[in-house]
């Protein structure tokens, strides 16, 4: 993220000729004995950040018979004793200084550096990085590791550029799949199922990108995680992913993952701002309204690709139910006119022990966007049920996996448009919701589900 300035002799001479004809003075010649020297202006240069705004103000005391000549960013040159310039993402930049007398342009130069301290995006930037609560300034947090393989032939690391607790990487060749450009930190930071948690980071990609995958696991098991969710990336734009009172699991290592699998040749990715917090900690942020999503959900519509599953009993049921790891009887089970209602007698206690799959014969294709919808509804509060609508051959190829929070007796209403598969193609797909933590005799439904190609 630093920026380091050259200056081009041809173009300040340019520049130089070309304020000499603004000037009243008249002299015969330029003599080149009487150049300024810039290092007797030092003490009269100025940089002052307002890190509210993220403008930099450049100043220079008058001094008789001289004019300053900034060079701001390499590429803009300004002969105002004061500028200004407005720096959208955190980082330390510099700035360079001239000085120009009646004899020409000074041979040397005053720099100055300063930090920019949190990158200004459209929107909600997360919770604060800088808090005393901010669990991942005190953790120990490994060098980050990776698995970037286009076309499934793994390739050499992509670069990766450490600056504090912010991350730069460039990724030289394209994938065309999720999983291919995997990039993983391990840390030492454990949380406890007693608590719930926040947490926040800001993304920015040189190039678009569709679907960047952010996962926060358990560092022993990656099918014990808080969140595995697409973020969409618009070239240049900053984009904070963040989560607020997530339910805690317990976990004594925390991996945080990110899948960049599907970017273009030559992408570069910036990773900043990173937060894990207790939610209980306020840290002072105030959290945004959460955006609603428009998209249309007709269960009765032809487009419900789901709706002749329920209309035929086209689907097959499958159940791990498993207290401690331990497998029962399955639960007992009803489908009626779009509902399907599981009964789980005894309690479990870690996520996955309480799986409940319907196979269908449903396909999804490749690089389609698919919506879903559905409503989930429980006897008791039940935290951090997971839904996945999956390839029926392959966990690690999905449309979504999202956890949820359901309170007693209340209707939830899942959404989630425009997810992508996640590998590829699927001849056949299974809805999987695990309850998997239920207190003893749950029972659970979920019904009106939908699912559609997004309109675009």
């Amino acid at each position: 993220m630093n920026k380091t300035y050259k200056i081009f002799g041809s173009a300040l001479m340019l520049l130089g000729l070309t304020l000499g004809s603004c000037s009243p003075e008249s002299f015969e010649g330029a003599d080149p004995n009487g150049l300024p020297d810039a290092a007797a202006y030092e003490e009269f240069v100025h940089v002052t950040v307002n890190q509210e705004t993220n403008y930099a103000v450049f100043s220079f005391d008058e001094q008789p018979g001289v004019t300053p000549v900034w060079i701001i960013d390499g590429t803009k040159y300004s002969t105002a004793t004061v500028d200004s310039q407005f720096y959208r993402k955190a980082g330390d930049y510099t700035v360079a200084l001239q000085i120009r007398n009646r004899n020409g342009m000074s041979d040397g130069q005053i720099t100055r550096t300063f930090h920019i301290d949190k990158t200004r995006i459209s929107g909600f930037g997360g919770f604060k990085e800088d808090s005393e609560f901010n669990m991942w300034r005190k953790a120990n947090i490994g060098d980050p590791s990776f698995y970037y393989a286009p076309g499934w032939a793994q390739a050499a690391d992509p670069t990766c550029v450490k600056n504090g607790y912010d991350y730069s990487i460039t990724l030289p060749s394209a994938t065309s799949e999720r999983w291919q450009a995997q990039m993983f930190l391990e840390t030492d930071m454990s949380t406890s199922a007693d608590k719930t948690y926040d947490f926040s980071v800001i993304l920015t990609s040189s190039t678009d990108h569709p679907a960047v995958m952010v996962k926060l696991v358990d560092a022993s098991d990656d099918n014990v995680f808080y969140f595995a969710e697409e973020v969409e990336l618009k070239a240049g734009e900053p984009k904070c992913f963040w989560k607020s009172d997530m339910a805690g699991l317990d976990i004594s290592k925390l991996k945080l993952v990110f899948d960049f699998g599907g970017n273009a040749a030559n992408t570069s990715i910036n990773i900043e701002s990173l937060v894990l917090k207790d939610h209980a900690n306020d840290d002072g942020t105030v959290l945004p309204e959460v955006d609603t999503d428009d998209t249309v959900y007709d269960y009765d519509a032809e487009t419900n690709l789901w709706k002749p599953v329920d209309d035929n009993g086209a689907f097959t049921t499958e159940f791990y139910y498993a207290p401690g790891w331990s497998q029962i009887a399955d639960p007992a089970f009803t489908a009626s006119n779009g509902t399907y209602t599981v009964v789980l007698p005894e309690a479990t206690f870690e996520q996955w022990q309480a799986q409940v799959k319907l196979h269908t014969d449903i396909p999804a294709e490749a690089g389609v966007k698919y919506d879903f919808c559905c409503t989930l509804h429980a006897s008791a509060a039940t935290k951090g049920v997971t839904v996945k609508l999956t390839d029926s051959a392959s966990d690690d190829n999905y449309l979504f996996m999202k956890k949820v929070d359901l309170d007693a007796d209340a209707d939830y209403t899942l959404k989630v448009p425009a997810s992508v598969m996640a590998t590829g193609a699927a001849d056949k797909l299974t809805l999987v919701v695990d309850y998997g933590g239920n207190p003893a005799g749950l029972t659970a439904s979920i019904s009106k589900i939908v699912l559609q190609k997004t309109i675009e």
